[in-house]
């Protein structure tokens, strides 16, 4: 699985508004987690947790790149609408910005689990 060259980002909501923010540079990067607090929640209820950020190493940067890409490659699992449930992701690699939108599912799922385990 080949890591973009350069400077990469890529950023992602997940279905419930939860953004990451992952930025990088070939193997080395960091993320940002900025949750759903319940004054932004449409139920004035939810919360997404706690927001933390930190580095990441380079096994998991591959892992990352490793699904985000087999997300983006499987037009099967992409809807044009932005629904709840639906993951939203936006990259930058190579100086373009690409975004597409996942449906939920098991692929969405075990992504959405690598990025709490972080």
């Amino acid at each position: 699985m080949a890591l973009p060259s350069g400077a990469w980002s890529l950023q992602y909501a997940d279905g419930s508004a939860n953004a990451y923010s992952i930025n990088g540079d070939g193997d080395a990067a960091t993320f940002e987690y900025d949750p759903v607090t319940p004054e932004r929640s449409s139920t004035g209820m939810y919360s997404g947790g706690d927001p933390r950020k930190g580095p990441l190493d380079a096994a998991r940067v591959v892992e990352l790149w490793t699904q985000v890409r087999a997300l983006e490659a499987n037009a099967g699992l992409h809807t044009t609408e932005r629904a709840k449930g639906t993951g939203a992701f936006s990259i930058m690699e190579a100086g373009a910005t690409r975004s597409f939108i996942i449906e939920r599912g098991p692929e969405l799922l075990a992504f959405d689990a690598l990025l709490a385990a972080l």
